[in-house]
């Protein structure tokens, strides 16, 4: 038989509703409140149902009011500019959540002329939309062949000197949504106009007469040769 001493020893009364309950329970069987750290906060299985209704209304609701309050903006840059004879590749990041456009591209030179084009090969590739992607350019110099030729040969004696190449800069008109703008540019090395010159020379020794779409303007095969 159990010592009714030894049971009211084994005991404890609720702290909330003070009904015996066993020691070391962590819930009453009566009132069903918890007897821990919980048992300040009066949780009970309709305050749990409203507590998780109103966990899901504050979460359809916060979205709902950022978009109120919050305009979306970009936020673009170009970086990693690389050269590749006369294609230019330049990597667009928009870490804003609105997209943002390319409005031009042109070159600033003491050699090429200011009538150089860059031409972006895909004009969607001009929406710059929220993340990143490859922007692939063409610079097409107005030069015929020999032009080209000759000066490919200038860019390799500032090579072999270790001299940087007469300046020449690409600069991109970046507009953002909200109407700021910025100039970035890249220079390129004499290397890269080295690279540039051979590959429009190369160009252009299939063209046969002036052509200020694909930047050749003098002669290159003659259209009485074989």
């Amino acid at each position: 038989m159990t010592d009714p001493e030894t049971t009211q020893k084994s005991q404890v009364l609720c702290k909330h509703c003070c009904h015996p309950i066993p020691h070391g329970a962590r819930i009453c069987s009566i009132c069903s409140s918890y007897q821990n750290c919980f048992s300040f906060i009066p949780f009970s299985s309709t305050i749990l149902a409203l507590l998780t209704a109103l966990i899901s209304v504050i979460g359809i609701v916060i979205p709902s009011l950022y978009g109120i309050f919050h305009t979306p903006q970009s936020e673009a840059s170009l970086t990693m500019p690389s050269i590749d004879g006369t294609t230019l590749r330049v990597t667009a990041v928009n870490t804003g959540d609105a997209p943002a456009s390319l409005i031009r591209a042109w070159v600033s030179s003491d050699l090429l002329a200011g009538a150089t084009k860059v031409k972006l090969r895909n004009d969607d590739d001009a929406l710059l939309v929220p993340g990143h992607k490859l922007l692939v350019f063409d610079i097409i110099p107005l030069l015929d062949e020999q032009g080209s030729y000759q000066h490919s040969l200038e860019m390799m004696s500032y090579i072999t000197q270790n001299k940087p190449g007469p300046s020449t800069k690409v600069r991109f008109h970046v507009l953002q949504s909200d109407g700021r703008f910025a100039i970035q540019e890249f220079a390129l090395s004499a290397d890269d106009l080295f690279k540039l010159f051979r590959a429009n020379a190369d160009r252009c020794s299939a063209i046969d007469k002036v052509n200020f779409e694909n930047g050749c303007i003098g002669a290159g095969v003659s259209a009485d040769e074989p």
